[in-house]
């Protein structure tokens, strides 16, 4: 049977990792592998189409960022009518069964799209440009790493600078060949180690080939860019968002050095980075919401353009949406909170971006409206999944548990200012370390509504409270359950999540 790959907007679907059906449909719009794979626009056509499956509401439209992530970490009120939402909040995970499902299955088949590309383009250095080989291999590799990066931190463990034990338990399978064959499940320690292959050798490709590197090129070097494919790097895993990517890594083990390192060489680069920098006050503020930055897209080290983005969350987001129930499913805030969130009593989010800008209020619920869209709007469908401004935090957490308080302040201000936070208002150099731990904490709070974030903050350094929820954080509310039909037709190991929920 010829391998299929799925391009333009049809996206792959699979009930499993261990059931692979969708390799049998052959519709109009999907290309043979041995046919898409001989030509340059074919690789090209490969790449774009996982990012277009990485833009499925099951992911990054939607539940990775603002809806079921977001939920779990108690980012906002939920009316109790509001259905999944109001159950995903309460860490009713057996009642959210198909969303968990939905994410498993959408991001794995994102990877068996990669493993396709990976597996076709070697030997093709006669069909590819050099540059073009290099940067769409080192895309691949990445995108591979960081997809299940992402997995392990939902169905994995995390809390391992304090629990080192849970590096032997079993979690996800890293899978790296395009086959229907069940791939067996790994240790947390296993897939770690091969994420740090894939980036390791992403990086030796994307440092040299990628444009947006500020390694120093080889004078043979050419970016064929007529079809301006390599334009607008951001929308696409490049070299800097592996970097951002391997300091995520580094600090899920607790190796806080070596992702201080990493995040120490992106800021003393960061100026000789094209088309990346902090917001200006004029563009969020500009007299015209038309022409306001709402998601600080220049900030934005990784991002997906998700046609539509803003219409796949309006039942979320949108106070003002009409359609049935939609209010019902709102995820908001109360006013007290916000102004509680943003410290408007000690005036630090007066003219905070964040606060000034970034909800759609009602007389009872605030929205976020980082998201927001209309006609001949400027900025439009902008999914942002790594920040520079958390590149900083990283940084500024990685000082402060070194005694270096003075150099966090340093970082952490340089966000505060570039929201717009007053001068007066910074945080001072004689703060105690406890303190800005509580600091950081609150500014990853704001920073990141509707991006997915916080769970995996506090995931990562095994709180046992979340804000807003008198209920317990245990285990089973860190591990998300592996899919029923995973150990049931799979064979799969349940994790300790699925165990919980059978008992």
């Amino acid at each position: 049977m010829k391998a299929i790959i799925k391009i333009s907007l049809v996206l792959l679907s699979s009930l499993t990792i261990s059931c692979s059906s969708w390799l049998d449909v052959e519709p109009k719009t999907e290309v043979k592998s041995d046919i898409m794979f001989q030509s340059e626009s074919g690789f090209k056509d490969a790449i774009v189409g996982c990012y277009i499956l990485m833009s499925n509401s099951s992911m990054y439209a939607r539940e990775l960022t603002t809806g079921f992530l977001d939920v779990i970490a108690q980012q906002y009120s939920v009316d109790q009518n509001g259905g999944d939402y109001y159950r995903i909040k309460n860490f009713e995970y057996d009642r959210a069964e198909s969303i968990i499902n939905r994410i498993w299955s959408q991001t794995y088949t994102t990877i068996a799209n990669l493993n396709n590309i990976l597996e076709n383009i070697e030997n093709k250095e006669n069909v590819l440009h050099p540059t073009h080989y290099s940067i769409i291999k080192g895309e691949a590799l990445g995108l591979r790493a960081f997809l299940h990066f992402e997995l392990l931190r939902m169905f994995g463990w995390g809390d391992l600078e304090n629990h080192p034990e849970n590096l032997k338990r079993v979690c996800i399978p890293y899978v790296k060949v395009y086959l229907k064959e069940i791939t067996k499940q790994n240790t947390v320690e296993e897939v770690l180690q091969y994420i740090h292959q894939d980036l390791e050798e992403a990086a030796v490709l994307l440092e040299k080939y990628d444009p947006w590197s500020t390694a120093k090129k080889n004078e043979t070097y050419v970016l064929p860019n007529d079809d301006k494919f390599y334009t607008n790097r951001m929308t696409r895993f490049n070299y800097w968002a592996l970097q951002a990517t391997l300091a995520r890594v580094y600090m899920w083990e607790g190796n806080r050095d070596k992702a201080l390192s990493v995040v120490e060489n992106f800021i003393n680069n960061r100026s000789q980075i094209k088309d990346l920098d902090w917001i200006k006050d004029q563009t969020i503020n500009n007299d015209s919401e038309l022409e306001r930055d709402l998601t600080f897209s220049t900030e934005h080290i990784f991002r997906l353009d998700v046609t539509k983005l803003f219409d796949g969350l309006r039942d979320l987001i949108d106070p003002e949406y009409n359609a049935p129930n939609a209010n019902l499913r709102l995820l908001f805030h109360e006013p007290s909170y916000a102004q509680k969130l943003f410290e408007i009593d000690e005036h630090v989010g007066d003219s905070d971006y964040r606060y000034t800008r970034l909800y759609t209020k009602t007389s009872s619920k605030w929205c976020v409206r980082k998201f927001f869209d209309k006609e001949n709007y400027k900025y439009p469908n902008r999914m942002p999944l790594i920040r520079m401004s958390e590149m900083y935090y990283m940084g500024a957490e990685c000082l402060n548990r070194k005694g270096k308080t003075k150099d966090a302040v340093k970082l952490l201000n340089e966000v505060r200012r570039h929201r717009g936070i007053a001068e007066n208002l910074m945080l001072p150099d004689g703060i105690t370390s406890e303190k800005l731990t509580t600091e950081i904490e609150k500014e990853w709070k704001k920073e990141f509504l509707g991006e997915g974030q916080m769970f995996y903050f506090y995931k990562r350094l095994g709180y046992t409270n979340f804000p807003n929820t008198s209920l317990p954080i245990t285990e089973s509310v860190y591990v998300l359950p592996i899919p029923e039909d995973e150990i049931n037709v799979g064979g799969r190991e349940p994790n300790s999540s699925t165990t919980d929920e059978k008992k």
